[in-house]
């Protein structure tokens, strides 16, 4: 059966950041509309099956109404929570997905990679910072998905696995160990509080650990990218400790808004290469705070290519054109010489 997933973050795009910076705004209205570009395509490309993750706000039920479209809606329970995207991409797992759609930012693209870690992905951007995410139009998004779910593309051909930054921890100096990942940075900033997640203060950052460091990107990846440039295709990551005695730069921490960082080290770090972070303070992962750490705590980072495949959409439907799967006749009813 060949089956596409589609995930949808309703909360993605809403943080506290929108108030303090110049950050766009991705209605619900909007997102529906993408949803069924997605689903629409993907049909026409010939999937079978196409599991929509349920959401508190309902957006994928209410993009599927009306569609002549083989949709499901997963059963999974919803809590209006970040776990809701990890439980809908192992649910999709299971169910042997071909490829997942899912919209949002950095933050959702990490759910998803945490509920299937090598996840054959198309990430729409509709977060804040949207490093890892790409702008891309649901209607080539889903035809994408759909040609690679029913094999009509070869996933092989078209997707490449990502880099991510793997963090262990044996004791958070809470009396409790965890393994965890982001996709585009780790950063371990000062505080005891995980509140409102994203990132505001520059001043409390510490460390960054980053996999994408370009100097296009927004958020605390930027930090890395203007010193040590280094692509998502690129081996390795860059480590920066923040503080005085090297160069000052100016940084967007969020879009449209800058601010000046000190930058007391950066380095290129080599695949596979060990860091060691130090407690107290509150670990961020992709510009949203998460873990805390206790006095005493040691996190090992490093970056590897264990990322999600990364399907080019361009690509699949540039290989679906030569194929000529796009002909309203089938290839094989051709006359010869057309």
């Amino acid at each position: 059966m060949s089956t596409v997933g589609v995930i949808v973050n309703p909360l993605a795009g809403k943080d506290i950041r929108r108030l303090v910076s110049a950050a766009s705004h991705t209605s619900d209205t909007a997102k529906i509309g993408i949803v069924r570009r997605v689903v629409s395509a993907a049909a026409e490309a010939g999937a079978t099956r196409i599991l929509l993750a349920n959401d508190p706000h309902h957006l994928a039920a209410r993009a599927a109404e009306g569609l002549d479209a083989p949709v499901e809606l997963l059963d999974e329970e919803v809590t209006g929570s970040r776990f809701d995207t990890v439980g809908a991409a192992a649910r999709m797992w299971k169910e042997q997905a071909g490829a997942i759609v899912a919209l949002g930012g950095d933050g959702t693209c990490r759910d998803v990679a945490l509920g299937w870690p090598g996840v054959p992905l198309i990430a729409i951007s509709t977060g804040t910072n949207n490093v890892y995410p790409a702008t891309i139009d649901g209607t080539s998004a889903g035809m994408a998905a759909g040609l690679v779910a029913t094999g009509a593309v070869d996933v092989h051909a078209v997707a490449r696995r990502t880099k991510r930054v793997d963090v262990h921890c044996s004791d958070d100096g809470h009396g409790r160990s965890f393994d965890d990942v982001a996709l585009v940075e780790v950063a371990l900033v000062d505080g005891t509080f995980t509140g409102a997640r994203a990132i505001s203060d520059p001043a409390t950052i510490r460390v960054v650990v980053a996999a994408v460091a370009t100097p296009a990107s927004t958020g605390l990846s930027s930090i890395a990218g203007r010193l040590v440039p280094c692509s998502r295709w690129e081996p390795g990551g860059v480590f920066v400790r923040i503080g005085p005695g090297g160069r000052s730069l100016r940084v967007p921490l969020a879009p449209g808004s800058f601010t000046t960082v000190p930058v007391a080290e950066a380095l290129l770090l080599a695949e596979g290469a060990v860091v060691e972070l130090h407690g107290p303070g509150v670990l961020a992962f992709d510009g949203e705070r998460d873990r805390r750490l206790g006095a005493g705590a040691v996190v090992q980072v490093s970056v590897t290519r264990q990322g999600p495949f990364i399907i080019d959409v361009e690509h699949a439907l540039v290989l679906a054109a030569t194929a000529r799967r796009f002909d309203a006749t089938p290839p094989s009813e051709v006359p010869h010489g057309r």
